[in-house]
């Protein structure tokens, strides 16, 4: 299969991919050992002599004998040991001790910043519209990676609460976060594989309509193998067809020449019941990124999960008149006490009464980007503006002013609205020191020396270049290529990006 095909068959879904991670994906970029290596670290015995002793293969038996030994271990220590003061309040049962110490490892490791060498790779990771993350890992790098996502730990948790299949992390083994939340010992597994049909049910709605992209999980992993098996048994022949294309697994490959390969495979889930999956082998999960690059989206999924939330709750409720208010169209724009309306279809007709109160910073830098003129100018001016204006902000103006027919200082200062804003031009556009060298570069010059994660730095740049007017698309197509990263998501760079868009404001519609 090439990677068009691929991309093609993504593009058919209903939604956004999901993240399945494993274990893989943390030990691929924050060096964390495999179960049997934390385990190991607090293991008083080898665990080959586990094995031995035990006459077993199974590491979940390992773990609940090593649980066993901790905890006795524990509780002969002195009565004044700094460890057991701090946490023998929490030892609930036999497996509390290690639960906790592994817990206090992972959190320590969640300290650690992820190596340079893939920072590149985990910008693009970022970046990806994706609707949720679904883990076995105890760690928290999904959360780091996507912070805005709401977490659910454990089946309890997942099984019980409302969620929204959009802007979400199920950590269904549990979270270090909470010590006696993890799936550890035979009787977590006991617990966990009793609840894995109500498990299965509340999954089952993600797996037909969404890819699932599973990083980290070799295809044999008991864990997932477990999982597949409870959705496959609440299918019926047609739906199980529905999950064809819907699977894809990542198996990194440790050469570095290898060239990225993608192939479908059936998986037995016993029955006779064949399971169709996509396989992708590489060395460069960077690949894998890219190729999810495919789906776009408007809205943030944290915020497409608020507004589910929001008319869920409008739906379920007993008394929805509280929340729900129903205003006859030829009214909405004299009540002034509106300050958000949900419509379908419907908003460009409310968009007077309510939507310039409403509008935000974002709002306004992301209109300037298009050439539509939906929002009135004035209204922009004379109710946006006084609700989202500082001393300090940087806000396009000379959109609006040049749409009301303002396109000198002079038919500023006589304009009848009483608009006193600065008006800020070139140098004002200006705040980081740049060698004459790079002042001289060209538009795409500066685009291709600072691309990548120093992506910032021509976003800082080219406000001292010149731009023609013939450029001024290209450097649109930059700002709205970079304008999620550094204007939606949390960015430490971001007055240099509502600076570089009043730039292009200036040079679009201002003056001298």
């Amino acid at each position: 299969m090439t990677k068009e095909e691929f991309v093609s068959i993504l593009k058919e879904r209903k939604g956004a991919p999901f993240l399945f991670l494993g274990s893989g994906f943390s030990r691929h970029y924050l060096g964390t050992p495999q179960w049997n290596g934390i385990l190991q670290m607090f293991a008083p015995h080898k665990l080959a002599q586990y094995y031995s002793k035990l006459n077993t293969d199974s590491l979940i038996k390992v773990a609940t004998a090593i649980a066993k030994d901790v905890t006795e271990e524990f509780w002969n220590l002195d009565d004044d040991d700094e460890f057991k003061m701090a946490v023998q309040d929490k030892v609930l049962d036999g497996s509390s001790v290690l639960k906790i110490k592994i817990s206090d490892y992972l959190k320590k490791q969640s300290l650690h910043d992820f190596p340079d060498e893939y920072e590149e790779e985990i910008h693009i990771l970022e970046r990806l519209c994706i609707d949720g993350i679904i883990t076995t890992n105890w760690d928290d790098t999904a959360e780091r990676l996507f912070p805005k996502f709401t977490p659910y730990v454990g089946q309890e948790q997942l099984i019980f609460s409302s969620t929204y299949s959009v802007g979400e992390i199920y950590k269904i083994h549990g979270s270090y976060k909470i010590p006696q939340s993890l799936i550890l010992t035979e009787n977590d597994y006991d617990g966990f594989s009793k609840k894995n049909p109500y498990l299965a049910a509340k999954l089952i709605t993600i797996f037909i309509e969404h890819p699932i992209v599973f990083l980290g999980y070799s295809i044999s992993d008991s864990n997932i193998q477990d999982i597949l098996k409870s959705i496959v048994a609440c299918l019926d022949n047609d739906n199980i067809k529905k999950l064809q294309d819907n699977l894809i697994f990542v198996e990194w490959v440790d050469d570095s020449s290898f060239q990225t390969a993608i192939e479908r495979q059936d998986i037995m889930m016993g029955n006779k019941v064949n399971l169709p999956v996509i396989k992708i082998r590489t060395h460069s999960f960077k690949e894998v990124y890219e190729l999810l690059q495919y789906y776009e989206r408007a809205i943030p999924a944290n915020l497409l999960r608020e507004y589910k939330k929001q008319f869920y709750e409008i739906v379920q409720s007993e008394k929805p008149e509280r929340k729900l208010y129903a205003l006859p169209e030829e009214k909405v724009d004299k009540d002034k006490s509106i300050q958000v309306v949900y419509g379908f279809g419907v908003i460009k007709k409310f968009h007077s009464a309510v939507g310039y109160r409403g509008l935000k910073a974002v709002d306004l830098l992301k209109d300037v980007l298009d050439d539509n003129k939906e929002l009135n100018a004035e209204q922009v001016l004379t109710e946006a503006y006084p609700q989202i204006y500082s001393r300090g902000t940087f806000l396009p103006i000379y959109k609006y002013l040049s749409l009301i027919g303002i396109e000198s200082d002079e038919s500023y200062k006589r304009n009848k609205l009483g608009l006193n804003y600065p008006l800020r031009k070139k140098e004002d556009f200006q705040s980081y020191k740049y060698l004459d060298e790079d002042k001289n570069l060209s538009l795409q010059g500066a685009i291709e020396k600072y691309n990548s994660t120093r992506v910032w730095k021509a976003i800082a740049l080219i406000p001292y270049l010149y731009i023609s007017k013939d450029e001024l698309p290209t450097l649109c197509s930059f700002i709205e290529h970079n304008f999620y990263d550094f204007l939606i998501k949390k960015n430490s760079y971001s007055t240099f990006m509502r600076k570089l868009i009043c730039y292009y404001d200036w040079l679009k519609y201002g003056w001298e």
